[in-house]
């Protein structure tokens, strides 16, 4: 009994202590918790009650971490008994406030710094990430096989959370693969560090002349969150021209090559072997490319067979190319062995010609029959004129004979495009066919074409038109297209709507090989592209399409008009992970379809799905019934219960820094028309030296149809051999040489001693904006340079030499570049305030020319900045020092314009002030007397 009433008693004391601190006190309360962000200004409305019978006389202090400012940390309040205040509070977050939780503690304190009520308020600061990396050199300089090449970068964080970051960077291989290398850094809030990486310079590195180091980092929830480019420059002195527009064509893999290839090698009659040779010599502005294809199949009473084989010949503007051809840009695809001649004018030329001729044998080596071509032959010309920037007319004529017909296409087109919003091309072409049975059979045809691009604020529109006869020559004949696209963009989604019309009805002047197909087909659709969140996109399209096509039916398989209509309304999701690791797409479409008068409308829908996970990659596709018209139709029946399945899966793999690639592909189709099929193919290359390789690949298909099934396999291997450059390439445009001899002028006269002078050995030089490197004996030879004017100047910081413009018109110059040894002078300028009736000037000190003349006559201009000081870099030796007094101000002069100070070798040379005065007004003073 006694212990339960010494714990009442306790409980009572302790009760009233507290009730009476607080309540029958002095109380205060504000919020009892808040949220805030870096770089933010929160209030606080503090309630302070006096309960008790007295007046008080209280000092409010508030406690917050370091980041967390208080505008008025310290208050004095004075509160009668039973009066109740406010208290206003600033509170500044800074920007080195980690993210989380911290307490901000407020306490009322009397005269003697007693504690008489406190309050806690939870601040929460939300997180933010801030990310950052930036080059410490943007430009690194390479010259020698052994040095090492470093990539310095910043990474900063200037978030306020710690972050473990990624940093990558990637370094380009000559044969256009790349080398990444990887570092973890961990980085407190408000902190920064460097990273660096590595690489031993090699002659693959020094043969690309220039390229760039692409730096880029991730976050730790692996998101990208910035990038760094290090330009890296081949600074030897001894190069070719290389233009900076085109510093990335490392990537592009060695042309130059031999390899063998054999195939199906112990198989009894598809086994194959195959030599393929590319090699390329130039000689001066002569440039000869040769290639060679042959296949010989050992098993098999047949000829080599070489394809793809030719020498072309380059000099200057003039090319050649004898052996097979191969021309797809012309109104024909052509395609045999013959000679091309072409003329590519250099910057300054206006037309572009090539013309040529081919015979149809595909085997170079096939006996050549003057008389009797059995494949027919073609001859063609064709230009290009350029009108200015922006405007360009094209014209082309081919003569083309077959078995069949003979004929010829005459064609011209014109060209706008302004490189920014607007962009149209028109052309018209004449075909004339002769049947080669009947020399009366003639048919006469034409082709027409325009096409339109236009943008303007938010819209685009897109029209391609092109028609043809149906006796027309050319790869298009019987084709009439024209399609149509609008779109607007908004901020957060996109609206375009389109409309298309293509008719397919070719004509054969000889009868007994008539086209038997005429296909017309209409299509308008709708659509949006929208954002769900910061990794999700849709994309919604609605459909209406009918098209028109001869179709063999029934038993006899009679040909037949048929008519298919389709609606569909189709939807696409993509998504990716926060790391971009993986990514997801999901299809579906629906709607419905029929064969006009045929088969009533049926229900029509598909599913695709397809996943991305880094070098995996798996689709798989299911449609059920028909949306096009040639789905329905198999062995002269249609039907509207079509049904296919198809999935495919792929996977890469690179290990031995890129050396080894690995590419597995597996296909299945499952189709209730065509059947089905199952497909695996491999492939895989290995680098077993710098320049050797060797591949192979495997490849397995199955088909099945009703009671019918097959299989085959298909596996080849072979080596590759890069081959090297004989020669500096040609070039199409006017070139010469540049070069450059550069010395240590020791004696300061500018001209060169043998006795006294020395090579500026490793000096470094610039050439417009290209740097070299001097070699031992000081010289620098920049080969293959366009026709023009440059700049020469050294890009040393101890040696001064003058800038000098070089006009290269001519297969080479030489420039001579003196060094001399630099000292530094500085001074000031200042006003000096004469009298109170001088002229009211503003005193402007920034840009004033600062003069240095030495003992032969030659000036150095240096500036002053905004506090009038100077600084001046000069070769050594005595010098005339005056400002250039025409510059001055009006009403301003210098008194003692004229100095003399010596540059020295070491130390600075401090040159006294010049001191700018201001000219006194005339004052007219008038005498007052009595006159007697």
């Amino acid at each position: 009994m006694r212990l339960l009433r010494t714990i009442f008693s306790f409980f009572f004391i302790f009760g009233t202590i507290a009730a009476y601190s607080q309540s029958g006190k002095v109380s205060i309360e504000t919020d009892s918790a808040m949220v805030a962000a870096n770089g933010e200004m929160r209030s606080l409305m503090v309630r302070i009650e006096n309960n008790t019978a007295i007046s008080q006389d209280l000092h409010l202090v508030s406690k917050a971490d370091d980041g967390i400012r208080i505008l008025n940390a310290k208050a004095v309040v004075k509160i009668n008994p039973g009066e109740k205040l406010f208290v206003p509070f600033k509170i500044f977050i800074e920007k080195r406030q980690p993210a989380g939780s911290s307490v901000i503690s407020l306490q009322l304190q009397d005269a003697s710094e007693k504690t008489v009520a406190t309050w806690e308020t939870l601040l929460t600061v939300e997180p933010k990430r801030l990310l950052r990396i930036s080059a410490n050199e943007p430009q690194v300089l390479i010259y020698r096989v052994g040095d090492s090449l470093k990539i310095s970068t910043q990474v900063t964080n200037g978030g306020n959370q710690t972050e473990q970051a990624e940093i990558f960077a990637t370094f380009p291989q000559y044969l256009g693969s790349e080398t990444v290398l990887k570092k973890k850094v961990t980085l407190q809030p408000f902190t920064s560090q460097k990273v660096e990486f590595s690489r031993i310079v090699d002659r693959d590195l020094l043969r690309m002349e220039i390229f760039t180091v692409n730096v880029a980092g991730t976050n730790s929830n692996k998101e990208f969150f910035g990038n760094a480019m290090v330009m890296v420059q081949n600074a030897l002195g001894n190069r070719r021209y290389i233009d900076p527009q085109l510093h990335n064509t490392y990537r592009r893999a060695s042309e130059n090559h031999i390899s063998w290839t054999t195939s199906n090698p112990f198989e009894q009659y598809s086994a194959s072997h195959n030599i393929d040779l590319r090699s390329e010599v130039s000689v001066g502005d002569t440039n000869a490319i040769f290639n060679i294809n042959g296949t010989y199949w050992p098993t098999l009473d047949t000829k080599m067979l070489f394809q793809n084989t030719w020498l072309k010949l380059e000099h200057k503007q003039f090319g050649l190319q004898v052996g097979n051809l191969n021309s797809s840009d012309l109104e024909i695809n052509l395609n045999g062995r013959g000679a091309q001649l072409s003329y590519t004018p250099d910057a300054a030329g206006k037309t572009m010609i090539t013309t040529g001729a081919v015979e149809k044998s595909y085997n170079i080596f096939d006996p050549i029959r003057l008389n009797n071509f059995p494949r027919g032959y073609s001859a063609f010309a064709k230009s290009v004129h350029s009108l200015g920037e922006n405007e360009k007319l094209d014209g082309e004529v081919v003569l083309d004979t077959d078995p069949f017909q003979k004929s010829f296409i005459l064609k011209s087109g014109y060209e706008f495009n302004n490189r920014k919003d607007t962009s149209y091309d028109i052309d018209a072409g004449y075909g004339y066919t002769r049947s080669s049975r009947d020399a009366g059979d003639t048919k006469s045809s034409v082709s027409l074409g325009f096409n339109y691009r236009k943008s303007w604020d938010k819209y685009a529109f897109s029209s391609s038109n092109y028609y043809s006869s149906g006796y027309y020559p050319g790869i298009k004949r019987g084709s009439t297209v024209s399609e149509h696209r609008i779109s607007r963009t908004f901020e957060k989604f996109s609206l375009y709507g389109g409309y298309s019309l293509n008719i397919y009805n070719p004509k054969n002047i000889e009868p007994l090989y008539q086209f038997n197909s005429l296909t017309e087909r209409h299509r308008a659709e709708a659509g949006s592209n929208f954002t769900l969140g910061k990794r999700i996109s849709v994309n919604m399209v609605s459909q209406l399409s009918g098209e028109e096509s001869d179709v063999f039916l029934g038993d006899a398989y009679a040909q037949v008009p048929v008519k298919f209509n389709s609606a569909t309304l189709s939807a696409a999701l993509n998504y990716s992970t926060t790391d971009n690791r993986n990514r997801f797409t999901l299809a579906h479409a629906q709607g419905f379809s029929q064969y006009e008068g045929r088969i009533e409308a049926q229900h029509i829908y598909s599913f695709q799905a397809n996943w991305h996970r880094g070098n995996f990659m798996l689709s798989a596709n299911y449609q059920h019934g028909n949306f096009l018209l040639y789905e329905g139709s198999r062995n002269g029946v249609l039907t509207s219960d079509s049904e296919k399945f198809s999935a495919i899966a792929n996977y890469r793999l690179s290990l031995l820094n890129n050396r080894f690639n690995l590419n597995l592909t597996t296909l299945a189709n499952l189709d209730s028309q065509t059947g089905n099929s199952v497909s695996l193919s491999s492939h895989f290359d290995y680098r077993l030296l710098r320049t050797t390789k060797i591949f192979g690949s495997y490849n397995y298909n199955r088909y099945s149809r009703g009671g019918f099934d097959t299989g085959n396999s298909y596996y080849q291997f072979g080596i590759s051999q890069d081959l090297p450059r004989i020669g500096d390439e040609s070039v199409k445009y006017r070139n010469g040489m540049i070069k450059v001899f550069t010395f240590y002028d020791l004696n300061n006269n500018n001209l060169y001693d043998a006795e006294t002078d020395k090579p500026a050995r490793g000096a470094k030089v610039k050439i417009n904006n290209t740097i070299f490197i001097a070699d031992e004996d000081g010289n620098i030879r920049y080969r293959k340079v366009p026709y023009g004017e440059y700049i020469v100047k050294p890009a040393e910081t101890d040696w001064y030499g003058d800038t000098t413009k070089a006009d290269l018109q001519q297969k080479e110059i030489l420039i001579i570049l003196a060094l001399e040894k630099t000292g530094v002078m500085r001074g000031t300028v200042e006003y000096e305030k004469t009298s109170r009736i001088q002229y009211e000037v503003q005193e402007r000190l920034a840009g004033i020319p600062v003069l240095f003349r030495n003992s032969l006559g030659k000036t150095f201009t240096f500036y002053t900045n905004d506090q009038g000081a100077y600084n001046a870099y000069l070769p050594l030796g005595s010098y005339e020092v005056f400002l250039d007094s025409q510059v001055l101000q009006r009403n301003v002069y210098v008194e003692h314009n004229l100095q003399a100070a010596v540059a020295e070798e070491s130390g600075v040379t401090v040159i006294d002030k010049f001191l700018l005065k201001v000219r006194e007004k005339k004052v007219e003073i008038k005498r007052f007397g009595i006159a007697e």
